[in-house]
């Protein structure tokens, strides 16, 4: 199978080409609020060094959230763009499941994002790497209490974690949403997905003022 994977939900930008499954180059850069500008270039650069083309396409798949809400609107709208113009199905892929892949799983663990403030997006896996609560959104003061004995991958959020010895911070990448998107292409596939949003989980309460 052959597919694009953008993921841009956070402050990396990045772009993959998987051919017959396996990923053939990827361009990626950690450039906060320059996702707009950036990503069109990665897709070029990509092409050129890959000489990928779009009609040999099975899908594009793109990290559908949660995160930047800037971010993943570029990311969404950009798939969109490339996907209706070859009558092409896009793969939505999780964002905090595609960050979980980081993680060897011997363990049950979480999945940690920084929002903003004091809120963090949440998630939790089974040592298996199975799903065992949806995607939330929480205040720092209400999730340490939860997090503080137990094994966690974190995206920025450093300045909570100091003091925690089983944290490991990893760094979002197209090459997992691309690998995700493949073993669940029949599952998460959106042949027309002309409605397609990207998950904020709940932004209006969560732009409440503290």
């Amino acid at each position: 199978m052959n597919i694009l994977a953008i993921e841009t939900a956070t402050d990396i930008c990045s772009i993959a080409y998987f051919k017959n499954d396996a990923m053939q180059g990827i361009e990626e850069a950690n450039i906060p609020r320059k996702h707009a500008a950036s990503l069109p270039m990665f897709y070029k650069t990509l092409q050129e060094k890959t000489h990928f083309n779009l009609n040999d396409l099975d899908g594009i798949a793109v990290s559908i959230g949660p995160g930047s809400f800037t971010g993943l609107r570029i990311g969404l709208s950009f798939t969109k763009g490339l996907t209706y113009s070859h009558d092409l199905p896009i793969i939505p892929v999780p964002t905090l499941q595609a960050i979980a892949s980081e993680r060897n799983h011997d363990e049950e663990f979480y999945v940690l994002l920084f929002s903003h403030r004091d809120m963090i997006y949440h998630q939790n896996y089974s040592a298996a790497g199975q799903l065992i609560t949806d995607a939330s959104v929480s205040k720092w003061s209400d999730l340490k209490p939860v997090i503080k004995n137990n094994a966690c991958v974190h995206v920025n959020c450093d300045k909570f974690l100091e003091d925690y010895e089983r944290a490991k911070k990893v760094q979002p990448s197209a090459k997992n949403v691309g690998a995700l998107a493949l073993n669940h292409f029949e599952e998460w596939v959106e042949k027309k997905p002309y409605t397609l949003v990207p998950n904020y989980i709940a932004p209006f309460e969560m732009n409440k003022p503290a």
